[in-house]
Parts: structure tokens; sequence; C-alpha cells
């Protein structure tokens, strides 16, 4: 069942510096369920029942939140090899989001609880998957730190600027491609995508930045500093 997808998962942070033979036992021993996805269609809602941890092994995934008002907030967009469900496996054992498919996709279902319990067959790489677990974890508190962040800021210029800051630090690089498309964009920033559009518009007249669709250029880093 798992063969198809060895190589995509020996890829999968989740089982860094784990060897394809080693991995093999642990999916023995995990016992994983694979599901497929149509687009749109939605594969966990906030506050159900946890079924397991989340890999996605092909597509792509909206993760996201209402706020008590009703308004949607995107954390993320989740492409192959991400994890989604790991803070709430070992928490409350509910979902703390709603995921939807943007696009057909399959997800990989890790039982938590195989994770931290006791391996029936002493695999070497247990271990080194639970360090991996907490490595992500870690990782995606640092992400959800960067988020509330860019909440937290007033003006759609101030959002957009940080936003494109922090991807600049990830590419190294001043010409880069964003993950998200406009609209997901404007979701993940809590605006409209109208204004978002017309913000972008702005700095692109004003010579700070130059995009097209996906494709962001910094043509005046200090001024895009300056914005915050």
């Amino acid at each position: 069942m798992y063969e198809k997808w060895l190589n995509r998962l020996t890829e999968v942070d989740l089982f860094k510096d784990i060897e394809k033979e080693e991995l093999k036992r642990i999916l023995g021993c995990l016992k994983p369920s694979i599901k497929k996805y149509r687009k749109k269609d939605i594969i966990t809602i906030e506050k159900e029942h946890l079924a397991g941890i989340g890999i996605v092994l092909e597509g792509e995934v909206n993760v996201g939140k209402e706020t008590l008002a009703g308004d949607r907030v995107m954390l993320s967009v989740l492409k192959k090899g991400e994890l989604f469900g790991e803070v709430a496996a070992f928490n409350n054992k509910e979902w703390l989001a709603t995921t939807v498919a943007n696009t057909d996709c399959t997800i990989l279902f890790l039982p938590p609880q195989k994770i931290v319990g006791v391996c029936n067959k002493t695999c070497d790489g247990h271990r080194r998957l639970i360090q991996n677990m907490l490595q992500i974890i870690a990782q995606k508190a640092i992400n959800l730190n960067e988020k509330v962040e860019i909440l937290s800021l007033k003006s759609i210029r101030q959002k957009i600027s940080i936003y494109l800051l922090k991807q600049y630090s990830i590419k190294n690089s001043l010409a880069f491609n964003v993950p998200l498309k406009r609209n997901e964009l404007a979701e993940y920033l809590l605006v409209s995508r109208p204004s978002l559009s017309r913000e972008l518009a702005k700095m692109k007249e004003e010579g700070i930045i130059d995009f097209y669709r996906n494709s962001f250029k910094i043509l005046n880093i200090e001024s895009l500093k300056n914005c915050l």
C-alpha cells in the first residue's frame, strides 16, 4: 500500500534522516491510512474529532479558521510533503483548523498514539521520528508567531511589506515567487482582494516593488522597510 509513496515520504521532514528500509518498518508499525480528495472537498473541520496527523502526498491544502464574527482567516497553504494536525494530535484530540483541498489531493493519515507510544517492532528510526516531530511543531510555533505579528499591523501596506520582507529573507533574493495566489494572499493578510491589489499597484508606481502575478521583485528595500 505504501510502496508507491516511499520515495515521496523519504523527502518529508517528518522522516528526515530515516533510511528507506527503516521507513518501511516504521510504516508497518504505524499502519497509516491514505485518502483521496477532490478539489474543494473539506478534509477536516475545526473542533471535530482528530482522525490523525495528515501528510500531503499530492496536491495542495488550504488551512484556515473562522473568527467569532464569521470571517475566515487563512493560516497557510500546504503543498507536497507538508503536515497538518500535529499540534492537535498531542493536545486536545480535536482539529484546531478546517482544511480544504485546493486541488485534487492525496493525504496520508498517521495515528498519533502510535507515534508517541511504544513501538512493537522496536524500530531504530522511531526516536528520530519523534525528534523530527518536535522540530516541526517548534517551527509551526514560529510561523504562528509571525502570523500574529502580521495581523497586529494596522495598515495594508505594513502587512504587505512585512510579508514580502519575510519572503526576501527566506529566498535570500530580491526577486522571488510567493507561494500564495492573490486571493489567498489577501485572505492570509486578512484584507480584501481589491484593497490588496490597489495597495500593490501604488507600491509599484512608487518604485518600491515590481510584480507580475506571483512573481515579485523588491526595487527599493529601504523604502519597503520604512513602510513598517
